[in-house]
């Protein structure tokens, strides 16, 4: 994973709740800069889905987390893989335009997501509980993929 030894479930779950952790503060800002408009709706919705990935996820971590240096370094990762360049970046391409157009950046972020999740469990041939992890991860993150394509479509 670039440099990143993934060794067990706990770290695959760490990256997944830090990268919950980044799309909870996107949508929690944006819901402060388009408070009441037509935007209102899509904004908390996608912030509900966020929040519930990221409960779900630390309660599958439970307590332990890594080690301190690991974290920081499973951190930095996670940053760099959903809505690079943040708020900004998303109004810039348009996220924030109409529902329509955050469901299509939430759908192409959660496909991000998938993928990437996806090739790390792949990577994981070392730890079959991080690999399990991982590929459950990936598996619920396309169900909130197939709920935004559905979305689009009606």
């Amino acid at each position: 994973m670039n440099g990143v030894q993934i060794s067990s479930a706990r770290d695959a779950l760490y990256i997944a709740s830090e990268m919950e952790k980044r799309a909870v503060k996107l949508y929690e800002r944006a819901a402060m800069l388009w408070p009441d408009n037509e935007m209102t709706p899509a904004i908390e919705g996608m912030l509900a889905d966020e929040k519930q990935h990221l409960k779900h996820f630390t309660a599958l971590m439970g307590d332990t987390v890594p080690a301190q240096a690991d974290a920081l370094l499973l951190s930095a990762y996670a940053g760099g893989i959903l809505f690079e360049g943040g708020l900004h970046a998303a109004a810039r391409q348009g996220a924030f335009n109409s529902p329509e157009a955050l469901i299509r950046y939430a759908a192409a972020q959660e496909q991000i997501a998938v993928d990437s999740y996806t090739r790390f469990a792949a990577q994981c041939d070392h730890a079959p509980a991080a690999q399990s992890a991982f590929l459950q991860i990936a598996q619920e993150e396309s169900l909130h993929l197939t709920a935004l394509h559905r979305a689009l479509a009606t």
